[in-house]
């Protein structure tokens, strides 16, 4: 029996895949700050954002499958800002020197794709893994001084980076579910169509992805972007909601000009009140521009096909008591 350190492992992402390791038949290890039960076999405590080493794991440890980290945030003070490089980089580089001082096989990174800059992003094709990353954000230039330390980490045999697109399945949090929501109390605004993917991923999809990058001896020493390859642009995102609550399409859109509008003001209104409002011109950006990433190299060298589209999964996003209607 293989066993698995996974950090995370209480997350969105980790819970799920804890419980699908266990049933294809891996002993599991939860590293976590507060360690508690659930879908492993053991838990052990270890705090990324803390100084000391991580911990001995205890047993031999066949693969880390490094899923934790600070997540982005859209306004980051000074201070969290220094937290991105303590948690995400030294923590990894500490987690590293205990896989390397236990014999650990393989070491599977989870990055991010913000290790590009929002500059970078391009309407006519997706970036892929060959393009220089720039990061603009300190969780973005914290992620990919991290991927560099996993690559460059000799004792490791198996070291392997992949980077998820946003990410959609039962239970997500954030953007996605709120988009839900204010779709489903219609009080989500009917985007317009510019045209600018955005690239996608289902949870379950990258547990596969994680899973191979593990084993597969052409993975090794790689970076891997993952997505469903079915990159959509805001408005296709919002008409799938739809879909999945029973909507019908949408017949009008609000102008570019009037989103724009209505973000400059959101500029002025933060400048005066001292935080960002939730439309501003970033967040407009985000919202209507490209996010799109090209998966084709984990499909190509590894085989690799995601089983699920945003389209078919939307519904998903739904809590228990979501309204649904017309």
């Amino acid at each position: 029996m293989k066993t698995a350190l996974v950090t995370g492992a209480t997350g969105f992402v980790g819970r799920a895949f804890c419980r699908r390791l266990r049933a294809e038949g891996w002993r599991v290890i939860a590293l976590a700050r507060r360690p508690e039960s659930g879908e492993w076999d053991r838990a052990l405590a270890f705090d990324l954002a803390g100084g000391g080493d991580a911990p001995e794991f205890g047993e031999p440890v066949d693969t880390v499958f490094h899923l934790a980290a600070k997540a982005h945030a859209l306004a980051e003070t000074p201070a969290e800002a220094a937290d991105y490089g303590r948690i995400n980089t030294e923590g990894t580089v500490r987690l590293l020197a205990a896989a390397g001082r236990s014999g650990v096989r393989a070491f599977v990174f989870v990055s991010t794709v913000k290790v590009f800059g929002e500059a970078q992003q391009r309407p006519e094709r997706g970036l892929a893994e060959n393009d220089e990353p720039q990061p603009d954000t300190p969780y973005g230039r914290s992620k990919l001084a991290a991927e560099e330390a996993v690559l460059g980490a000799g004792a490791v045999p198996q070291r392997v980076v992949l980077r998820p697109a946003l990410m959609y399945g039962q239970g997500i949090k954030g953007n996605l579910q709120r988009l839900w929501k204010a779709t489903a109390a219609s009080r989500f605004p009917p985007l317009p169509e510019t045209g600018m993917r955005r690239s996608l991923l289902h949870r379950d999809d990258l547990g596969s992805a994680l899973l191979l990058a593990a084993t597969h001896p052409a993975a090794a020493g790689r970076v891997f972007h993952a997505t469903d390859g079915r990159p959509l642009s805001a408005r296709g995102v919002l008409e799938a909601v739809r879909a999945a609550q029973g909507r019908p399409p949408l017949r009008i859109a609000v102008p570019v000009a009037a989103l724009r509008c209505a973000a400059w003001a959101g500029d002025a209104l933060g400048r005066v009140r001292g935080r960002r409002m939730p439309l501003d011109s970033d967040s407009l950006g985000k919202l209507i521009g490209p996010a799109w990433f090209d998966g084709a190299r984990l499909e190509r060298e590894l085989g690799w096909r995601p089983s699920r589209t945003f389209a078919e999964s939307a519904g998903e996003l739904a809590p228990e008591a979501a309204p649904m209607g017309r």
